[in-house]
């Protein structure tokens, strides 16, 4: 997947390494959300509003963070800092 060139600024100004296409496909960091968490076959799923949702991987958090749109557990299109979006609910933003 190509940087367009703001990304590429961006990682400039953060020392930002992209992630491997094998790092991208690992389950994203949950070590900061409050919400239930369950290993089923090697993956981690999350409780929210009742129902148990796959973690996204690094690749789909790493989308949403240079993107204007984020993905609920629930597959509604929101704000990325919207209490619902999977970037607030992994407790990053």
């Amino acid at each position: 997947m190509a940087l367009l060139p703001e990304q590429k600024l961006i990682g400039k100004a953060f020392d930002y390494e992209p992630l491997t296409e094998e790092e991208g496909q690992e389950p994203a960091d949950i070590s900061l959300c409050f919400h239930d968490i369950e290993e089923r076959d090697g993956w981690p799923f999350l409780l929210w509003r009742g129902e148990w949702y796959p973690v996204p991987t690094l690749e789909e958090v790493e989308e949403w963070v240079f993107d204007s749109v984020c993905f609920a557990p629930n597959e509604d299109e929101v704000e990325p800092d919207a209490p619902e979006s999977w970037l607030s609910i992994l407790g990053l933003i």
